[in-house]
């Protein structure tokens, strides 16, 4: 009953949409494109590259087509240009699979599907950050909810494919993630198209490909999961199998206290009317142990007290679009705290000299609380905002140092 519902809300929403119409037919078209190897041209044989056009409105298959490419790796199609069709392409090479897609009115422009070879190798990832983040607890049912973030980078000329055909638990040639003991509810999702999340020893593996990363475009990983607990504490250590060039551990203060020997605690910051503790690390070594725990967790009687007074305070998940703002969040408190003195620029130390004379201000009694709390709130997310931008643009400068 409730899909049959949400379906005529969706078709009730399109036709009330002014210059919506249904899939329109444009005509008959010729689809030229072209596949081509990323690294070693020379030894690449197109005919081991099969071409597939699908065709879709909406979720529906309309049509299917293959074709092999010429030994130039030109291929082509016909196709009906229907508006509010989406055209995929797709190339299976080696084992891995890459695609393309284009809507009705870009088929005029050429398709170009670029393959590699493969290897069975996970030496060629790097996992560029890791972040973990409790997002809340649940005291009344005993649980809490973890988000956790990796960003990996295949900097070879090489796609890592693994060996479906390997035996035992291990399955070394998979990207793996570990996982606490007692996780269960996850949910995976990534920005790699394809392949099944598999179970397996103290954690999951992924067997999708890995292509080769362009220059600040890492693949990104984000899995959910909860955890129950009955005691105040939860260690959450892992064997970081791959390392990470960074790790960053975040938990709101009003959730728990996190700990690791690791990791530096680089303090609390607001964000968003919440008080986040972050710890942070850099350099870890593949197949390093990293400790990590949460303590202080609240109880029933402190969740219903809580609930009681202020309603529902804790934050029970953490959607995909907020990620973002969070992830902004931690680069400024990691750069705050690694520079004790100010970064250059004027509107920066403006900010400063304002905090200051605020607070000289309130200390002699010349400006009310409320005036002073306000006056701060302006003045903390200013030098916030500025942070940031320092922050992407230094980002943005050993990006265009390291192309």
């Amino acid at each position: 009953m409730r899909a049959a519902a949400s379906v005529a809300v969706l078709l009730a929403v399109l036709l009330l949409l002014p210059g919506q119409a249904l899939a329109q037919e444009v005509g008959e078209v010729e689809i030229a494109g072209r596949v081509e190897h990323g690294a070693d041209a020379a030894s690449f044989d197109p005919a081991q590259a099969r071409v597939t056009l699908n065709v879709l409105e909406g979720i529906t298959l309309v049509s299917q087509d293959s074709a092999l490419p010429d030994e130039s790796g030109a291929f082509n199609f016909t196709a009906t240009a229907v508006e509010g069709r989406t055209y995929f392409f797709s190339v299976e090479y080696q084992g891995a699979n890459y695609s393309a897609v284009r809507d009705a009115g870009d088929l005029s422009e050429p398709v170009v599907v670029t393959v590699f070879d493969t290897t069975n190798d996970t030496s060629v990832l790097t996992v560029q950050s890791h972040t973990v983040i409790v997002t809340g607890a649940v005291p009344d049912e005993g649980f809490v909810e973890i988000l956790e973030r990796v960003m990996v980078r295949n900097d070879s000329d090489l796609t890592l494919t693994p060996d479906l055909n390997a035996q035992g638990p291990a399955m070394l040639s998979f990207l793996r993630f570990a996982l606490p003991p007692g996780a269960y509810n996850l949910d995976v999702r990534s920005n790699i198209t394809g392949g099944q999340v598999l179970e397996v020893d103290r954690g999951f593996a992924i067997n999708s490909p890995v292509p080769p990363t362009a220059p600040g475009l890492p693949h990104q990983f984000e899995f959910v999961y909860r955890l129950d607990y009955d005691e105040p504490v939860i260690d959450l250590t892992r064997t970081m199998r791959f390392g990470a060039e960074s790790v960053r551990f975040v938990v709101p203060v009003d959730v728990a206290t996190p700990s690791s020997a690791r990791l530096t605690d680089l303090g609390a910051t607001e964000l968003n009317g919440r008080l986040l503790r972050l710890l942070e690390g850099q350099d870890i070594a593949p197949a390093e142990v990293l400790p990590l725990a949460v303590a202080d967790l609240p109880g029933k009687s402190a969740f219903d007290a809580a609930r009681e007074s202020a309603g529902e305070w804790y934050v029970r998940y953490v959607v995909p679009a907020a990620v973002g703002l969070t992830t902004a969040a931690l680069l400024l408190l990691s750069l705050r705290r690694r520079r004790a003195v100010a970064m250059a620029g004027a509107s920066r130390e403006h900010l400063i000299a304002e905090a200051r004379a605020l607070r000289d201000a309130y200390d002699r009694h010349t400006i009310g609380t409320t005036a002073y709390e306000g006056r701060s709130r302006v003045i903390r997310d200013a030098l916030v905002q500025a942070e940031v931008r320092d922050r992407l643009t230094e980002a943005d400068g050993e990006g265009s140092t390291r192309d």
